[in-house]
């Protein structure tokens, strides 16, 4: 809220003082401040070319909001959830038209865009997805040779501005009762407040999600492209090495496997991938481990033929823990550094893949790219890096939150001593490289330990 009200787009935009000094964030449209706030909306609609006149029309309070709202994705007020204020989420009727055709069990509150990725997932091939979209919409579209992006935005404007009621926003307007136009309450908590957290729970976990959530290296974005490509139609794209073990998030490192097939390897270790992985390595030199788990890889490269039998037990565990490890460093530096603990774990560790999205890619059957391309961008694929940032900042809590054993660190007191003066030294506004260098320090000491326990 205090975001909102400080930022330039809503400028003179009338909210009452509390005696206590908070804001009143609510007003009705009878009220004086409700009638400051319409005359507001109309100016600002005529700024933006809306209107010509002082006069609104239906729906214009609602464009005039998401227009000027800063990040189009709004927290929910009883969950903290975030999600897209434009039409991104399925309505009923459609939603059960969309699990029929697909035999998923997708809910309201899941990203239309997740959606794609998850039945790609699960081997629906591209166009069949296309085609479904295009037809629910009504859209003057090509299956074959229109980008996700576009046929998703195509959609979102159809439902937003015009009859077809496919999609819906993930929070509805509200103007001029509520300061920024749109209701306290998201979508998942539409319906009864005391269960929207766990109906929200119920979003589907789709490849590029969990890419993000285990901040995974790699060109993280042509890995995505290349799982929604026809080299994976009809199957599943697996991870050679599984990402929660630390494994990269990269295209050269998928390979089609059924369905079926995929669920049930989950993340487990074996020779045959641990071999097929570090031949890949050498013949195309891109790193197969993200930076947080490498001491443990080159410890597995170097051993694994020699104790075959520690490959699927003893190896997987001690990637798995460290990777409990490094979570646990990542929400410790969220909580303790309130002021710059976030913009430093992005700046330091997810930023430098945010090049990645700014390429479309073509591949050969190995996943390698024989092309890119400045890519073209719609105005919400834009915000891609914006969900990147929002998914693997949201993932941290939720990591540690899951009911899991394997999801616990087992950092030493000296190691948690350590990880607390890194904290004072970030909140104090260190300088971005040299508290990177302690943390990683941190990382590898920690990996240490695990590899000299094997």
């Amino acid at each position: 809220m205090k975001k909102i009200i400080n930022h330039p787009n809503y400028k003179g935009l009338a909210i009452k003082k509390k005696p206590d000094g908070s804001c009143a964030w609510i007003a009705t449209a009878k009220s004086e401040i409700g009638q400051q706030r319409i005359d507001w909306c109309i100016s600002k609609g005529q700024e933006l070319g809306f209107i010509s006149k002082h006069e609104a029309y239906p729906g214009m309070y609602a464009d005039v909001m998401l227009a000027i709202h800063p990040t189009k994705w709004k927290v929910c007020q009883i969950c903290g959830k975030e999600m897209s204020l434009y039409y991104h989420y399925p309505n009923a009727n459609f939603l059960k038209s969309l699990n029929k055709e697909f035999n998923s069990d997708f809910t309201d509150c899941d990203h239309i865009s997740d959606i794609w990725d998850e039945l790609i997932n699960i081997g629906i091939q591209t166009a069949e997805i296309a085609s479904f979209l295009i037809k629910k919409g009504s859209l003057n579209l090509s299956a074959v040779t229109t980008s996700k992006e576009e046929i998703i935005d195509a959609l979102e404007y159809a439902c937003r501005k015009g009859d077809k009621k496919c999609l819906g926003p993930g929070a509805m307007s509200n103007f001029p009762d509520r300061y920024d136009g749109f209701h306290t309450y998201n979508r998942c908590c539409r319906a009864t407040q005391d269960k929207g957290r766990s109906k929200e729970n119920l979003k589907s976990y789709t490849k590029d999600r969990r890419a993000y959530e285990y901040w995974s290296d790699g060109n993280i974005h042509a890995a995505n492209q290349f799982m929604g490509s026809s080299f994976f139609d009809g199957t599943s794209a697996d991870h050679i090495g599984p990402i929660s073990l630390g494994f990269v998030h990269d295209p050269r490192y998928l390979q089609p496997m059924p369905g079926g097939d995929n669920s049930s390897k989950r993340d487990r270790l074996q020779i045959i991938d641990i071999e097929r992985i570090i031949e890949t390595e050498k013949r195309t030199g891109i790193y197969p481990m993200s930076w947080q788990s490498k001491l443990i890889w080159e410890f597995i490269k170097l051993n694994y033929s020699k104790f075959p039998d520690n490959v699927p037990a003893i190896y997987r565990d001690a990637l798995k823990q460290n990777m409990a490890n490094f979570m646990h460093i990542l929400r410790t530096i969220l909580e303790s550094c309130p002021n710059y603990g976030e913009d430093f774990l992005v700046n330091a560790f997810l930023v430098s893949n945010y090049q990645y999205f700014k390429y479309t890619y073509k591949f050969n059957e190995k996943g390698e790219i024989i092309s890119q391309k400045a890519r073209h961008y719609t105005d919400r694929s834009q915000y891609e890096t914006d969900r990147y940032r929002r998914i693997a900042i949201e993932s941290v809590y939720d990591y540690s939150g899951k009911d899991n054993r394997n999801n616990k660190h087992d950092l030493t007191a000296e190691e948690l001593s350590a990880l607390a003066n890194i904290c004072s030294v970030i909140e104090s506004g260190g300088k971005l490289d040299d508290c990177k260098k302690i943390v990683s320090q941190l990382v590898e000491k920690i990996e240490k330990r695990i590899i000299s326990s094997l």
